[in-house]
């Protein structure tokens, strides 16, 4: 859908704004709202009133603050009850972040909240009566608001907008029964797009469970539907192909499996290079050697912690439950690798066993669940060597690992370029959404011939 432009226009005398409508005003914040940033913090004192908190997250989630949060229980002074206690029309904002892009994220009030209290971090914006709050919400959904925001905050550890810069904020203004229609517009096509959104959200998720399925059946069950079946002996395997073997995975390997290298920050820049465990998180569990770092390794430490082409990786350490012991498979590099501490490497018999087959067995959602639920977690969820060689897998004859790994590559292949394809559908969508947003509340199109008056 394409909109005409207004019929005449005037310098906004704005540079970042450029041209507005004829008879619309450029107006800064303070001079048709009121700005409140807000110094109710989380803590709870004997001498204050209970309250219900508003606080970072509840605005940096949602477009909408409503009863239907879940609110953190806090408590307030009279004083700050009486003036950030939300109202109908009340726009809230993020003003500290640790980065620009999170400042000025925006949420609306759309009724009256009478124990629901602004908390910290956060700045309230309420309109004076010739301002339209649900206006004001959608300009600070605008890429350009947004920029003078990330550009006016400051800080070194946080970043902030200062109350000064929030109430200088120079802004475009038509008439309040217009902003009150281009607001209107923007709720009814946004709408639209998020509906799109979703549904592309939902069949990411499809992808991702057919990919697992297809996975799951294909390492566990093989690829003939036909074969004869017999009991795996592990309960959360069930039947296996009655031709293949079942075994420890202490019985795969050619050599024992061994952590890797530690080294200090000072050791890195130079030498040789380095599979640590965000190369592994980062690529979809596939090494991607042109991006790897480099350390300086003595020959010893070369050979002894070397990457030959065909090597599993397992993740012996993470800060998260689910990155704990998922799998990678080393190709092949031209130059010299070594492999981190956070690693334990292990080395298949190529003679009996396809390392891709056993990456693909082994990142399947019943043998992640299986480490998952073997892993020790303190600080960080830890998994050590001798589970990882008791674990019980299904082996097929190499060449059927070979052709089931083959299979596997063609068919997630296919998903993943779906998957990509619906990742950048919603980009797409995210990106009309902000320009659409941007366009009408700065006047670049005129949205009162869209079914609005």
């Amino acid at each position: 859908m394409s909109f005409p432009r207004y019929e005449s226009y005037k310098d906004s005398g704005v540079e970042w704004l450029g041209d507005v409508p004829e008879h619309w005003d450029v107006r800064r914040l303070k001079e048709v709202c009121e700005v409140f940033p807000s110094n109710v913090d989380k803590k709870t004192y004997e001498n204050e009133t209970p309250v219900l908190l508003c606080n970072y997250t509840d605005v940096y989630y949602n477009e909408k603050i409503t009863p239907h949060i879940d609110f953190m229980a806090a408590t307030a002074s009279a004083d700050q009850i009486k003036k950030f206690t939300l109202r109908g029309g009340d726009t809230i904002i993020t003003k500290d972040s640790e980065t620009a892009d999170d400042i000025a994220i925006a949420a609306y009030v759309p009724q009256d909240l009478p124990n629901v209290i602004c908390g910290y971090h956060l700045s309230m914006i309420r309109p004076r009566e010739a301002t339209c709050g649900a206006f004001i919400k959608r300009l600070f959904d605008s890429i350009y608001v947004k920029s003078c925001c990330a550009v006016y905050a400051n800080g070194l550890t946080r970043v902030g907008l200062g109350q000064y810069a929030l109430d200088n904020l120079e802004m475009p203004f038509p008439p309040k029964t217009e902003q009150a229609a281009i607001a209107a517009f923007l709720n009814r096509e946004t709408a639209k797009i998020d509906a799109l959104i979703a549904e592309q959200q939902r069949l990411i998720e499809l992808l991702k469970e057919k990919r697992q399925s297809v996975i799951s059946h294909a390492v566990t069950k093989g690829l003939n539907p036909n074969a004869p079946m017999k009991d795996s002996g592990i309960e959360c395997l069930g039947k296996v192909p009655e031709h293949w073997e079942v075994c420890a995975l202490r019985r795969l390997l050619s050599v024992p499996l061994a952590n890797g290298i530690f080294k200090k920050k000072d050791d890195f820049g130079d030498g040789v290079l380095l599979v640590n465990v965000f190369d592994v998180y980062q690529n979809d569990f596939k090494i991607k050697f042109e991006q790897l770092d480099r350390v300086k390794c003595s020959p010893d430490e070369a050979i002894t912690y070397q990457v030959l082409p065909e090597d599993l990786f397992f993740v012996r350490s993470s800060l998260k439950q689910e990155g704990i012991a998922a799998v990678v498979v080393a190709g092949i590099s031209a130059e010299e690798v070594v492999f981190e501490c956070h690693l334990i490497r292990a080395r298949p018999k190529q003679s009996t066993v396809n390392s891709r087959y056993c990456s693909y067995l082994l990142n399947s959602p019943i043998y992640r669940a299986k480490m998952i639920a073997k892993a020790k977690i303190t600080t960080m969820t830890t998994i050590d060597q001798e589970t990882i060689l008791s674990t019980i897998l299904p082996q097929p004859p190499k060449e059927e690992q070979q052709t089931i790994a083959a299979f596997l590559d063609r068919e997630t292949a296919k998903l993943d370029t779906f998957t990509a394809e619906a990742k950048t559908a919603i980009t797409l969508l995210q990106e009309r959404r902000t320009a659409l947003i941007s366009a009408a509340v700065t006047g670049k199109i005129d949205v009162r011939g869209a079914g609005l008056s």
